[in-house]
């Protein structure tokens, strides 16, 4: 572009842009405002009781659900793409778009299921200490960890399985998912249409993330109180849901291509 091109564009861009900014600034400071005027800021009692009730008594089980559920949804999506390449002749598109498929959506439910594990495993550390004050919170403290432990072993099986079923497809590639370079090497092998898509696929991810950090920005500033401490008086789960938001949206997007 010209640089009277650019100049144009840019002043037709900056009305939207600076009335987008005043709208931001206006509720921020309203809802500043309203919460310095009316003690919203009390509810971080409310708030912090919840999220201990949370990470004591429901987290834990959650993460036994979550224990059960992943290899639940993604074993059956494997073995129907285990199964489609044991018959593929190895030129159908159809066919192989339908494994590809599969394998994709086992590999989307295993990352999704690990971020939703890391939210509840944070949410369950947030009680702290207070976790081993009577006998069931630490007992269910102990199902937690283990519960996660397992969701983290389900996943790398899961994807090391599927990762497997497409180098069978695509014999050029020999990377193992367990080597530290895995992701230059299995890059290294793809051919040049496969190069595209895969820069494709990082740049929408990349414009995500970058869309989503503001609203994991406010979402850190609602975990704060008016003063500098935090609901709980330390770690919170809802940091550590910030977090999640952040890679879970970062996982769905990577997973829709």
């Amino acid at each position: 572009m010209k640089n009277d091109e650019i100049r144009a564009a840019n002043r037709k861009a900056l009305p939207k842009f600076l009335l987008l900014t005043l709208v931001g600034a206006v509720i921020g400071g309203v809802t500043g405002y309203c919460a310095a005027r009316y003690g919203l800021d009390q509810l971080s009692g409310v708030l912090a009781n919840a999220s201990a009730f949370f990470g004591t008594h429901i987290a834990p089980w959650l993460m036994v659900a979550l224990a059960v559920v992943t290899p639940a949804v993604c074993i059956p999506m494997y073995r129907h793409a285990k199964a489609l390449l044991a018959s593929w002749d190895g030129e159908d598109e159809d066919t192989s778009s339908v494994i590809d498929g599969k394998l994709s959506a086992a590999l989307w439910a295993s990352s999704a299921s690990l971020v939703l594990a890391f939210f509840l495993i944070a949410a369950t550390y947030s009680v702290g200490f207070a976790s081993f004050d009577s006998w069931e919170s630490t007992v269910l403290i102990f199902i937690g960890i283990a519960a996660f432990l397992a969701i983290l072993v389900e996943s790398i099986l899961i994807q090391q399985k599927c990762v497997d079923a497409a180098k069978q497809m695509s014999p050029e590639k020999k990377a193992s998912i367990y080597d530290t370079q895995f992701q230059k090497k299995w890059m290294d092998d793809c051919d040049e249409a496969e190069k595209i898509m895969i820069g494709k696929c990082a740049f929408k991810a990349y414009s995500a993330v970058n869309r989503v950090c503001s609203d994991c920005a406010c979402h850190l500033c609602a975990c704060v109180r008016h003063r500098l401490s935090s609901f709980a008086g330390g770690v919170h789960h809802l940091d550590g849901q910030s977090l999640c938001l952040l890679q879970g949206n970062h996982a769905l997007r990577q997973g829709g291509q």
